[in-house]
C-alpha cells in the first residue's frame, strides 16, 4: 500500500510539473505548423506533411483531439502532456520487468517526473511526447514478444511500433535497436526460436505497412533541412555530451548567470565520464556482460552512437529528436550506479542527479526565454491596420501565427494573403494588383531567402507606395520587421 501511494505521489508530482505555468509561454513557429497542418482534411495532412520532414500521425491525433477539446493553447499542449504522463506506465512496467525492485523503479519514475527537457516538451503541442509513448510502448511489448508467444504481444508491439516510425523518424532508430537485439539473441542466447520468429514476423509486417511511406521517407532525408550543418566528429561528440545538458537543466540553461552554466557544463562532463567509464567496466565483467539490463541499456547506446555518426552529414543532435531516449538514458544510468558500484555511490549519484534535475525546472520556469514571439508584433499591426489594409507575411508560413489570432480574438485583421512562396514572388503579385491601397508588409529576418528584405522599402517605393509607418522588433531567432505602405494617388 505504500509503495502505490508513493507511486501515486510521483505521477502526481509529473503532472503537476507538466500543467504548471502551461500557457506562459507563446505559441512558437512548430507549434502553430502543428495547428495549422490540423486544420486541413486527412488527405491535406497527408499531402502536406509529405512535403515536410515529419510523418503524418501527430497531426491526425491532433486533429481527433482538437474535435473534441478545442484548439486553445492549453488544450492543444495538454495532449503532450496526457502522452508524457501515459508514458510513465510502461516506464514502470519496463523498469519492473528488467530490474524487479520497487525501489529502483521508484528512482526511475522519480528521475522521469522532474526531468525539466521532458517538462518542457510535455508543453509544446509537437510530437515528440506522442512519440516518446509509442517507443517505450514498442519496447515493452518487444520484450514482451521474445519472452513468450502471444498473438496479443505481436498486435501490440506491431501496432506501438508502426504508429512510432509514422509519428517520428527517430522511432526507426529504436525499431533498429530491436531488430539487432533480436539477432543477438537468435545467435548467440539460444532463447526460444518460436518467439524470436514471431517478432521478426511482426517486423516484416511493419515494413510492409511503412513501404507506401518510405519513398516519402527517403526523400526527406535525402533533401534535409539547410539549417542542418555538417560536423566533424568532435564536434558531434561535443553535442552529444550537451545533450545531458539539456536532459537535467533544461534548454534554458544556457540563458542563464554563470553559476548554471558552469554547473550544466560540470553536469555533461560528469556523465559523459560516468558513462564511457561504466560501458567499459560493464564490458569488461564477463558476468555482467548481455544480461537483460544490458540490453536495455543499446536502446540508449545505438541510437545515440548513431545519431552522432548522422550528424557528420547533417546535424541531429537535439534534445528534442532525443527526447526518445530520455527512458532509457535514466535506465542505464541507474543501472549502470547500481551493478558497477557502491550503494553509497549510488546514493550520492542520484541526489545529484535529482539537484541538477531540481535547478533545471527551476530555470524552465523562471526563464522569460520567447521563441517567435509574435504577440506584440500582432498588437502593433491591429493598432496601426486600416481597413482595406492587405497582410503579406514573408516568408508566408510565419503568417499563419495571424490567422490563429484571428480565429481567438475579436480583430479587425484579415488574414495574411499568400502571393507565392518567397519575396520576389509576392512583389510580382503586388505590382500587376491595381485594386490595393495599403498593404502591411511583415519581414521575418530567421528566413534564409532574407537577401532582399532591407531593400523592400525601395522598392515599394518603385511600385508606387508610400512607407507610412514601421517598427522592428527584435524578438528570437531573428528580428521582424513591419511595415505599412499606402499607394500614391
Amino acid at each position: 500500500m505504500k509503495t502505490k501511494l508513493i507511486f501515486l505521489f510521483i505521477f502526481l508530482l509529473a503532472a503537476a510539473l507538466r500543467i504548471y505555468n502551461i500557457e506562459q509561454k507563446n505559441l512558437w513557429f512548430d507549434e502553430i505548423f502543428s495547428w495549422h497542418i490540423s486544420e486541413g482534411s486527412i488527405e491535406q495532412i497527408v499531402a502536406e506533411t509529405s512535403g515536410d520532414i515529419h510523418p503524418p500521425f501527430y497531426y491526425l491525433v491532433l486533429k481527433l483531439w482538437i474535435s473534441f477539446f478545442s484548439d486553445s493553447i492549453f488544450s492543444m499542449r495538454m495532449l503532450s502532456v496526457l502522452f508524457g504522463l501515459l508514458s510513465m506506465i510502461f516506464i514502470y512496467r519496463i523498469s519492473d520487468k528488467i530490474f524487479k525492485n520497487n525501489s529502483v523503479t521508484i528512482v526511475v519514475l522519480l528521475l522521469y517526473a522532474v526531468s525539466p527537457v521532458n517538462i518542457y516538451y510535455s508543453q509544446e503541442a509537437r510530437m515528440l511526447n506522442l512519440n516518446l509513448f509509442l517507443c517505450a510502448g514498442s519496447v515493452y511489448y518487444f520484450y514482451e514478444l521474445i519472452s513468450k508467444t502471444s498473438f496479443k504481444n505481436g498486435m501490440l508491439y506491431f501496432t506501438f511500433t508502426l504508429l512510432a516510425i509514422y509519428t517520428h523518424y527517430f522511432s526507426l532508430l529504436i525499431f533498429f535497436t530491436e531488430f539487432l537485439i533480436a539477432l543477438i539473441f537468435y545467435f548467440t542466447k539460444g532463447k526460444d526460436k518460436r518467439s524470436l520468429i514471431n517478432f521478426f514476423i511482426s517486423a516484416a509486417l511493419i515494413n510492409l505497412f511503412y513501404a507506401p511511406w518510405y519513398p516519402v521517407f527517403f526523400s526527406q532525408s535525402a533533401k534535409g533541412q539547410p539549417w542542418r550543418t555538417d560536423q566533424t566528429l568532435i564536434q558531434s561528440c561535443l553535442n552529444a555530451a550537451g545533450y545531458f545538458k539539456d536532459v537535467f537543466l533544461s534548454t534554458y540553461y544556457a540563458f542563464e548567470n554563470s553559476f548554471f552554466i558552469y554547473f550544466a557544463n560540470l553536469t555533461g562532463i560528469v556523465l559523459t565520464i560516468f558513462i564511457l567509464t561504466s560501458v567499459i567496466l560493464n564490458f569488461k565483467n564477463k558476468k555482467k556482460l548481455f544480461s537483460g539490463s544490458d540490453y536495455l541499456i543499446l536502446f540508449f547506446i545505438v541510437p545515440y552512437v548513431i545519431a552522432i555518426l548522422i550528424s557528420m552529414k547533417q546535424s541531429i543532435l537535439l534534445s528534442r529528436y532525443l527526447s526518445i531516449l530520455i527512458p532509457f538514458l535514466l535506465f542505464m544510468l541507474i543501472y549502470f550506479s547500481i551493478k558497477l558500484y557502491s550503494k553509497k555511490f549510488y546514493f550520492v549519484f542520484i541526489a545529484f542527479l535529482i539537484l541538477a534535475s531540481s535547478l533545471g525546472i527551476y530555470i524552465l520556469n523562471n526563464n522569460n526565454f520567447k521563441n517567435n514571439d509574435y504577440r506584440r508584433i500582432i498588437t502593433y499591426i491591429e493598432n496601426n491596420f486600416n481597413k482595406g489594409d492587405m497582410i503579406i507575411a514573408e516568408p508566408h508560413f510565419m503568417g499563419w501565427s495571424i490567422n490563429y489570432h484571428i480565429k481567438h480574438n475579436l480583430s479587425d485583421l484579415t488574414p495574411p494573403v499568400v502571393f507565392g512562396w518567397d519575396l520576389g514572388m509576392q512583389l510580382d503579385s503586388v505590382r500587376v494588383k491595381k485594386d490595393v491601397n495599403g498593404i502591411c508588409f511583415i519581414t521575418d529576418y530567421s528566413s534564409l531567402g532574407r537577401t532582399n528584405y532591407d531593400s523592400l522599402p525601395q522598392i515599394m517605393t518603385g511600385l508606387g507606395y508610400s512607407r507610412r509607418s514601421f517598427k522592428t522588433f527584435y524578438i528570437l531567432p531573428e528580428k521582424v520587421r513591419v511595415d505599412f505602405y499606402s499607394k500614391n494617388f
